[in-house]
């Protein structure tokens, strides 16, 4: 006899009826404008609906929000009339990282209550049960960090009730509160209103979200609804399903020459933005080559046949893991028509199978396009990758300063765009070609739209980030190194998604609309004068993080090894100038850590700093990746780093800042120590800490404290500390403090320069230590010395 036992999931389809769930939805499935012309506020005389552009809160009055409102919530329930039977929205995904689909169906509503409540705007729940329940979905940490799903969910008809309730509920609001024309002045994030907007971002978010998990439903639990926006017509098939020459367009790389550009959403912008957005990063981004196009199904059918899936050489450890582990071996959407040696395909899009349209735009994880890359590198002989954020930026070739009219999405709507060939704001159901879209001034297609673009960087918080009382985890818990940005938008991104502003990210093992844009660095011949910084690697980054956090046991494995002394070199520096600084009867309550690098000193200094007086500190270094990641840390993140034990033997270890004193902060910041912005204001000490013999002009480093009282003033004390290790590659010989046949020793050059405008309070040797590998360590022996200004 055979035994067959059921999936706990299954438990939900007795429970539940398929009944009003198979075919075309009747009326009574929209629970507020139904998607009809004239009914619905962005439903064409075709029936098929499209976003509406962001509202602008300048201006925008009651009228239009709720034509806003209306078009969000109908959006979603077009969207989820695709699903067919009960099954449709109580199978998890077949991953199972993510929720089944009553999940969704259900949640967008659940925040407009909670937000709302968090807001003033509404005092009680609607169903406290289903706001508990409906409230979190899932930020899988792993690609084998598997959801269960074996609760028993509420009905759709349930769900599709408080849905009714909540609409009813969210209409009322918006007709009690005022508005840009009822203020006499814009909505800005400190009104209630904005809770408003937030929510109906929200729900836009899991349209997308949403239309990835029916994506990956089985089709046959799937139909296209009436008034979706059916899959775009231009494709280029080619025969017997594979590419042809004529099928997939000539994808070369075109040159973009670099320019300075400014990251970050302006506080004024009349629109909603996330967290995220705001605040600024200022980048100087050197010229590149990027592909002309998003990459193809076409192109990347060739990786797939050269055994792109079946290289573990091509992918990051991690990759390999992730494709080893879900057995891939071409993309997610991409459906075998014949046996797999035969490289035969069609295209799964949202609501059906396809022919393969090999002119559009390959949908992939983060893994398979840094894959794809290496194969190409391999394949064309130069280097690849993924665009930077800013490299992204100067490819949209926007102004220095955009107006709202330089934002698509701020006034036009999906029907518009796809009028322009633009495939954003839902212009499409579908990707589309990849030369379709208009190119921007350097040659490049889909600058926004059709699909995200992953890119190399991690999800980061901009310069003045701030997290709103509104949503206070919607951003933070994903600055941890893990998730990946994307950016661009996709042809189902709508409102704010699809703003130039946007910055969203995914963990790379997760599939989003994104795919792959080339990016290859200029030949090295042409690189020959680009400066290059010494500790943008991931390497340098690792043996900072532990000489800079590392306790002496994950450093030298015993706590009673020979170089144990030299242990928290960073830490006992700033000890040594808060025992200074109590010894003359001073004050530390601001400090500057100048060459900070991951923040030792900066963090002991704001931990330990109480009985100095320390209230403040600034930590600068030039390198952005110590200062992203000092940023992460001082979020309270524990930050992931690889120790060297031997060879290729690694040891994965967590970098943690301790905890600040009452009343004490910390912040970092990109800057140039021998040039520091004057908006840094004044300090009562200042570290120089293993800098000088590491900057290009010490002596224009020690000018700004000698000959001017802007960043120090009288009294301060100043700290240097340098084991005086020149090397031209950082500091041209004739730039060095002594070490030179004229002069003997860098100690008594520092100390004749210093001593023109300071008095010497203390000096000592500090050890430190910095490991290479569990048997090798590169031991020194810091002149540390210690200054007050007169």
């Amino acid at each position: 006899m055979t035994i067959t036992v059921a999936e706990e999931w299954k438990r939900n389809l007795t429970a539940h009826s398929d009944k009003g769930l198979v075919g075309p939805r009747d009326p009574w499935w929209f629970t507020g404008k139904s998607p009809e012309p004239g009914v619905c506020p962005g439903v064409g005389e075709d029936g098929q609906i499209t976003s509406l552009p962001l509202p602008d809160l300048d201006v925008c009055d009651r009228a239009a929000v709720l034509d806003y409102f209306d078009n969000s919530w109908t959006l979603t329930e077009v969207l989820f009339a695709g699903l067919q039977t009960a099954e449709a929205f109580y199978r998890p995904p077949a991953h199972n990282l993510r929720h089944p689909m009553i999940f969704y169906y259900g949640h967008p509503a659940a925040l407009y209550v909670n937000k709302l409540r968090v807001s003033g705007l509404l005092d009680d729940p609607v169903n406290a049960y289903l706001e508990q329940i409906l409230e979190t979905g899932v930020d899988e940490m792993s690609w084998d960090d598997l959801s269960k799903n074996d609760m028993i969910w509420p009905s759709v008809s349930e769900v599709h009730a408080y849905r009714a309730e909540v609409y009813r509920l969210v209409r009322g609001i918006i007709e009690a509160t005022p508005f840009a024309p009822d203020l006499g002045r814009p909505v800005t994030m400190n009104d209630p209103a904005w809770a408003l907007v937030l929510a109906f971002e929200h729900d836009r978010i899991h349209l997308e979200t949403s239309s990835m998990l029916i994506r990956e439903l089985p089709v046959r639990l799937v139909r296209q609804p009436a008034a979706w926006p059916a899959p775009a017509p231009m494709r280029r098939t080619g025969a017997g399903g594979k590419p042809t020459p004529d099928s997939v367009p000539a994808n070369h790389m075109v040159a973009v020459p670099g320019r300075q550009v400014r990251l970050g959403k302006p506080w004024s912008w009349p629109s909603f933005g996330w967290d995220n957005e705001y605040g600024t990063r200022e980048l100087d981004v050197a010229g590149f080559d990027a592909s002309r196009y998003l990459v193809s199904n076409g192109e990347y059918h060739r990786f797939v046949v050269d055994g792109g899936y079946r290289r573990p050489e091509l992918w990051t450890e991690e990759g390999w893991g992730w494709r080893s582990f879900r057995n891939a071996k071409w993309p997610q959407f991409w459906v075998p028509d014949g046996p797999s040696g035969l490289h035969r395909y069609r295209l799964r899009t949202t609501f059906d199978e396809i022919d393969m349209p090999w002119d559009w735009p390959v949908c992939v994880n983060y893994h398979e396009a840094k894959a794809y890359c290496s194969w190409r590198s391999e394949l064309d002989g130069r280097d690849y990758r993924l665009p930077s954020e800013g490299e992204f930026m100067v490819m949209r070739a926007l102004p220095d300063s955009p107006a709202v009219e330089d934002d698509p999405v701020m006034r036009q709507s999906g029907a518009a765009l796809r009028a322009q060939g633009v495939n954003l704001n839902l212009a499409f159901g579908s990707e589309t070609p990849v030369d379709l879209s208009p190119a921007t001034g350097h040659g490049v297609h889909d600058s926004a739209g059709n699909l995200w673009q992953w890119c190399e960087d991690t999800f980061n918080p901009l310069e003045g980030f701030v997290v709103h009382p509104y949503y206070e985890d919607f951003s933070t818990p994903c600055f941890d190194g893990l998730h990946q940005m994307i950016l661009g938008g996709s042809f189902i991104s709508t409102g704010d998604e699809a703003s130039i502003w946007a910055r969203f990210h995914f963990r790379p093992h997760f599939l989003q609309q994104s795919g792959i844009r080339l990016i290859s660095a200029p030949e090295p011949a042409a690189a020959d004068d680009e400066p290059v910084n010494q500790y943008s690697t991931k390497e340098m980054l690792d043996r900072y993080l532990m000489l800079h956090f590392a306790t002496v046991q994950e450093t030298f494995g015993s706590e009673d090894r020979l170089l144990a002394i030299a242990h928290a070199y960073p830490r006992r520096l700033a000890q040594l100038l808060m025992r200074t600084a109590e010894r003359l009867g001073g004050s530390l309550e601001r400090v500057l850590d100048a060459g900070c690098a991951v923040g030792g000193s900066s963090f002991t200094l704001a931990a330990e700093g109480a009985s100095a007086g320390v209230r403040s500190v600034v930590g600068a270094d030039l390198s952005s990746l110590f200062i992203e990641t000092a940023r992460k840390l001082a979020l309270g993140q524990a930050v992931p780093y690889e120790r060297v034990d031997q060879g290729e033997v690694r040891t994965r270890l967590h970098a943690r800042a301790p905890k600040l004193a009452d009343g004490a902060r910390v912040e970092f910041v990109v800057a140039d120590a021998t040039a520091l912005p004057e908006d840094l204001g004044g300090f009562d000490a200042v570290i120089l800490a293993n800098l000088l013999d590491r900057v290009a002009d010490p002596r224009a480093c020690l000018r700004q404290f000698t000959d001017s009282d802007r960043l120090l003033a009288p009294g301060g004390l100043l700290l240097v500390a340098s084991p005086w290790s020149w090397q031209p590659a950082y500091t041209a010989p004739e730039m060095w403090l002594g070490a030179r046949s004229l002069v003997p020793t860098s100690e008594y050059e520092i100390r004749r320069i210093l001593g023109a405008a300071f008095d010497l309070v203390a000096e000592s040797d500090e050890p430190g230590v910095l490991r290479d590998h569990r048997r090798h360590f590169e031991y020194f022996s810091a002149d540390v010395s210690l200054w007050r200004k007169r």
